[in-house]
């Protein structure tokens, strides 16, 4: 008996490990079953009834615990807008991630790591749920939907859900034919920037800086100029022209930026985007022609292979250019600033004190 129990035990403890093994095995399959676009799936993508606004507290379900999810409205929209708390009392700035509009419902997947990485070292960020963008729309669906979204830094994953399930065709026609037109993309993207600048600027957040994500990279540039009392940073990553009808051009946008403070990041080669080096090339030959001093570009080594919960070479790679492009420049100037301020008590030059 006793040797049957001892038996007994001997197996249970071998088979312990061999379960652990598996539990990890399967957890991995899942990580690595989860969605790894490359950038030709990442950029074509239209927008469809897929992207329609998920529920609140699903989205909460799928993003780390200490993730705000913001549900704000203006006008006839109704967005999300994602905050992640800096982990230090003493915030080193503000970020404002702007993911690309036409990848619908991935624009969690792709500002994921980056706004949680980035809080980890101290930035408080706010990634913004981008409208969605006005492109003819096919007449048969030929190309995928991203609907899956890794859970972030939470581990877990799952498709983004909608408030409704996917209509027919039929459905989509009739809907189309009742529904009003939107807003023009430039007012919509407009009313949005709007109000989340306003809720970052309603703390001593001190710099301000927007990262702007693939075609999001126009529209934000051309809101910036737009408001140039905001006085905020830009890092643009992979920028792509918008081929909407009413989209402002790059290249024409570039030439008016004058003392902005931008940093320019690019993937070469970028598959599905073969003009990804030649048109780096063009906008630092730009940049240099027109004299903008605090303009800064830098590839990203190594080929785009999808937006993951966890990229710390670009993680570390914006945090290094952010330093070198926009923090320490800053530090430069207050330097300077205060080295020609007078001290306190000191007369200016051939001014006598006032008895």
């Amino acid at each position: 008996m006793n040797s049957l129990i001892n038996k007994t035990l001997i197996t249970l403890l071998l088979l312990c490990p061999v379960q652990a093994r598996a539990a990890e095995e399967a957890e991995n399959t899942a990580s690595a079953a989860a969605p790894g676009m490359d950038m030709a799936k990442l950029y074509e993508v239209e927008r469809s009834s897929a992207g329609n606004l998920p529920l609140d507290s699903q989205l909460r379900k799928l993003l780390p615990a200490d993730t705000v999810v913001l549900t704000m409205e203006v006008g006839e929209q109704r967005f999300h807008a994602l905050r992640q708390e800096a982990n230090r009392e003493d915030a080193v700035g503000g970020l404002l991630l702007v993911p690309d509009p036409a990848i619908g419902p991935a624009w969690v997947n792709q500002v994921e790591a980056l706004r949680f990485d980035l809080a980890q070292k101290g930035w408080l960020t706010l990634a913004l749920e981008p409208p969605a963008s006005e492109r003819p729309s096919l007449p048969e669906r030929t190309l995928p939907v991203m609907q899956p979204i890794n859970a972030g830094s939470a581990g877990a994953s799952g498709a983004v859900p909608s408030d409704s399930a996917q209509p027919t065709p039929a459905a989509d026609t009739a809907q189309e034919t009742n529904a009003e037109p939107p807003a023009p993309f430039a007012e919509r993207f407009s009313e949005r920037m709007d109000l989340v600048l306003e809720q970052l600027r309603s703390e001593p957040l001190e710099p301000l800086v927007v990262i702007s994500f693939g075609r999001a990279t126009p529209w934000t540039i051309d809101y910036l100029l737009s408001h140039p009392e905001l006085d905020l940073a830009l890092v643009m990553i992979d920028p792509l022209p918008d081929s909407a009808p009413d989209a402002p051009v790059l290249t024409t946008l570039l030439e008016s930026l004058g003392d902005m403070r931008i940093v320019d990041i690019y993937h070469a080669p970028l598959p599905g985007y073969p003009r990804a080096a030649p048109d780096a090339r063009i906008r630092k030959d730009l940049a240099r022609r027109e004299g903008l001093a605090n303009y800064l570009q830098s590839p990203v080594s190594g080929s785009f292979t999808g937006w993951n919960d966890e990229m710390p070479w670009l993680t570390a790679k914006v945090r290094g250019l952010i330093k070198a492009g926009i923090l320490a420049p800053i530090a430069e100037e207050q330097e300077e600033a205060a080295a020609a301020a007078p001290a306190p008590g000191q007369n200016q030059p051939g001014a006598r004190p006032i008895n």
